[in-house]
Formats: C-alpha cells, sequence, structure tokens
C-alpha cells in the first residue's frame, strides 16, 4: 500500500472520529497520533500483515457493520434504532487497539519468517480487555455497550468454555447490547470476506 493512499485511510479515520462529537474526541485523536496505529499491520503473519494493516482492518469492520445495520435496520427496527452510528465507529475503529504498539518490523527476515515480531507485554489480559484499558488511558470515555462490543468483539473465541463465569459474561452482554453481536459480525466479515486472499481453484 503506497504512501498516498495511507495517507488518504488515516485521514478518514480522523474524519469519522471527529463525527462523533464525543467530548474529548480531539484530544484522543492527538494521543492516537503518538501510537502506531495508523503504521501497525493487522496482524504478525496473518490478514493484513504490512503497514496500515490495523488502519485497514479496522476501516472493513465499520463498512461491514455499517452494511449489516442497513440491511437488517428493515427486519428489526425495534433493535437496530438502538445502535448509534456513533457507537459503530467507536467500537469498529478501535475494537484492536491493543495491536497498536504490538509489532514491531523485524531486520534481516529471511524469505519464509513473519515480517513482524511481538513487543512482550507486562499487561497478562484478554486482548479486548487490552484495546478497553489502552482507550481509557488515552482518555476516551466508552459506553457500557461500547465497553462490552469491544470485550467480546472476537465472540466464542474469547470466551473459555470451561470458564462458566466468563461464559455467563458474554452471553449476557451479547443479550443486552446489540452492539456486541453487530461488531462480533462485523469483525469476521472483515477478517473472513473482504480481506479474503485470492483463490485459484
Amino acid at each position: 500500500m503506497d504512501k498516498e493512499e495511507l495517507k488518504r485511510l488515516k485521514a478518514r479515520v480522523i474524519e469519522l472520529l471527529k463525527s462523533t462529537k464525543i467530548d474529548g474526541i480531539d484530544y484522543f485523536i492527538e494521543e492516537l497520533e503518538h501510537t502506531e496505529y495508523f503504521t501497525a499491520p493487522a496482524s504478525a503473519k496473518g490478514h493484513l500483515c504490512y503497514e496500515g494493516g490495523l488502519m485497514v482492518h479496522s476501516l472493513n469492520v465499520y463498512d461491514a457493520a455499517m452494511m449489516l445495520k442497513k440491511t437488517f435496520m428493515a427486519h428489526r427496527p425495534d433493535i437496530y434504532e438502538k445502535i448509534s452510528d456513533e457507537s459503530i465507529i467507536i467500537t469498529s475503529l478501535l475494537h484492536d487497539m491493543c495491536k497498536a504498539d504490538l509489532y514491531y518490523r523485524r531486520r534481516n527476515a529471511q524469505v519464509g519468517q513473519a515480517e513482524y515480531g511481538f513487543r512482550d507485554t507486562d499487561l497478562p489480559v484478554g486482548h479486548g480487555e487490552k484495546s478497553i484499558i489502552r482507550l481509557f488511558q488515552m482518555g476516551l470515555d466508552l459506553t457500557d455497550a461500547e465497553i462490552c462490543a469491544i470485550r467480546w468483539h472476537m465472540g466464542a473465541w474469547s470466551v473459555n468454555q470451561a470458564d462458566s463465569e466468563q461464559n455467563k459474561d458474554f452471553r449476557l452482554a451479547d443479550k443486552l447490547y446489540p452492539l456486541v453481536t453487530l461488531i462480533q459480525l462485523a469483525d469476521t466479515v472483515a477478517a473472513k470476506i473482504t480481506e479474503r486472499p485470492a483463490t485459484t481453484i
């Protein structure tokens, strides 16, 4: 992806975040500029493993979430009218915030090796929790629905089935907040359909 395209996508992210008009959003965007959010890959060796991949994935999740909301609004307006566009922007663009400074580019990687490695972290909590903590540290207020959507954005993949309390929490969050289901679906659509590599049969 060339530098001009990265600049265009960055401008779109900033425009979307500003459109929420959330208190302190300008301060948050300044903080975001001090992270690697706009340049980090989405993964070390999987999907969108290139400069800007995290930002591309986040925008793909946003686009999928808005498409899903529009599609299902006609069938269940009672549910989807409860999901604000502002919450979709915040949760889709920032659900993977913990990845913003997670990767480093490997030097002298050999052919077939991952281009990126993982930085050690001293915060041994889950993927969704790290993103929420990071966002709070950066001064962003989140609603309960947004917290739950980010925490559980990987759906059942982030639930330890042997942990009955965690299982109960996930199911309750999913029941209380339709945003949780919407972001799970959008994340899956982005990663498994929009970003699916071209294959030959």
